[in-house]
This record gives structure tokens, sequence and C-alpha cells, in this order.
């Protein structure tokens, strides 16, 4: 784009615009000489297209200086709201990490706590159990009743289950604080590994993503020559030109 370019108003610029893309629709490329107009064509486009960006070069450029001192402003704002935040922001992290600390060590507490209360239910129902058991077996044994032997010793083969013990948790309740669970993964992968899963069919296929600009460059160095699993290499052939 020169400057002696000439730039002609918006309305004329529409107009041109419209009448050399119906040229272009209608133009078949056929033989040498259709070949040569249509590369004529393609030039006048790159020419009015150059002229269509003269014209609104420097509105854009006003919109531009006027979104850039908007954001200025914004930013000056979001810099002093971050300064601002910075300290609360800080002391938010220690006081959830105390917290988060603390429910562990209890929650750690509390199973322990549940575990040995469920061994003493298990091992007082089963003493209870064995004894009444035992009671009825003697008593079969004494008065030959063969129904309450038999009644006896399938109270003795079956497994004896205490009711659950459940150890409230310690932790109180506050409005407007709530614990909940994130799962994540670790971000260290093993991607061999992971590829491995994809393939047995173990993990889903989203949880490999192409790295399509290391791709690409590897197909442009090597010019698709070098075939990879997986991989289908084209070439893109583009056509420049200059008005």
């Amino acid at each position: 784009m020169g400057e002696s370019l000439i730039v002609p108003s918006k309305a004329a610029l529409d107009t041109e615009s419209r009448s050399w893309a119906a040229k272009a629709r209608g133009l078949a490329v056929v033989d040498r000489q259709s070949c040569e107009n249509a590369s004529y064509l393609l030039r006048s486009i790159k020419t009015l297209r150059g002229q269509v960006q003269a014209w609104f070069e420097p509105h854009m450029n006003a919109a531009m200086d006027t979104k850039r001192k908007a954001e200025a402003a914004r930013k000056g704002l979001a810099d002093e709201q971050a300064r601002m935040e910075a300290p609360l922001i800080d002391a938010e992290g220690v006081l959830k990490q105390s917290l988060l600390a603390w429910e562990a060590k209890e929650e750690q507490a509390r199973l322990a706590e549940e575990r040995r209360l469920q061994a003493e239910a298990q091992a007082q129902a089963e003493a209870v159990t064995l004894a009444a058991a035992a009671e009825m077996e003697h008593e079969a044994i004494q008065t030959g009743n063969a129904e309450m032997l038999a009644e006896a010793q399938d109270i003795l083969s079956q497994p004896i289950e205490a009711p659950v013990v459940v150890v409230a948790k310690a932790v109180p309740k506050v409005q407007g604080v709530t614990y909940r669970d994130q799962w994540k993964a670790h971000p260290d992968i093993d991607v061999k590994a992971l590829a491995g899963a994809v393939a047995a069919g173990t993990a889903p296929v989203a949880f490999i993503s192409a790295n399509l600009t290391a791709i690409n460059q590897f197909a442009k160095a090597t010019h698709g020559a070098q075939p990879v699993a997986g991989i289908r290499f084209f070439n893109d052939r583009q056509i420049a030109a200059r008005g």
C-alpha cells in the first residue's frame, strides 16, 4: 500500500467489493487465457482490499486508541484492587491451610476412635452371641432337643455382626464456610503409560490432546515424508498476490 494510494469513499468501496466478488465467482479457470485473467483479477482484488484497509485504518486506530486508554484505566483499577486484596488473599490462604490441617487431624482421630468402638462393639456382640448359643447348645444336649441343638449350631456358624458405630465429626459447622472434596490429577503424568492405557481402551481418548503446533512444525521440517502413526500429513498449498 503506497503513499499515493487514493482511497475512494466507503460506499464506493462497498459497491466495488460486491462487484469484484461477483466477477470472481463468475470466472471459470479452464485454459491458459482464463488462468491469466484470473491472476490479474486476483491482483485487482488485492489492490481493492488495500483500499478498504486504508479507509478503515484511521477509524480502527482511533477506536484502538480509545480502547488502550480504557484498558489502561481498567488496569490501574485492577492493580489497585489486587494490591488491596493481596494481604487478605494471604490471610485467607493461611486460615484455610490451618483449618484443613486441623480437620485432617481431627478426622484421623475420629476414625481411630470409631475403629476402637467398633472393635469393642464387635467383641461384645460376639461374646453375647457365643454365650447365648453355648447355653442353648448345652440345654439342647441335656434335654436331647435336636431342633434346639441345630439352631444353636446354626447361630455359631453364622458371622456375628455388631451394629455400626459412628463417631460424630468434631469440625463445627459455620454458616458460609464449607468443606468439599476436590479430586485432581497430579501434573506429573507418565504420557507413555497414559497413551498405552488409551490404546488398551482402559482410558478415554479425550485424556490425550495432540500438540498441533509441534506436529505442524514436524510436518514442515520433513515435508510430510516421515510417517507417524495416527497422523495424516497433507500439503495445504497456498497462493499469494500483491496489488
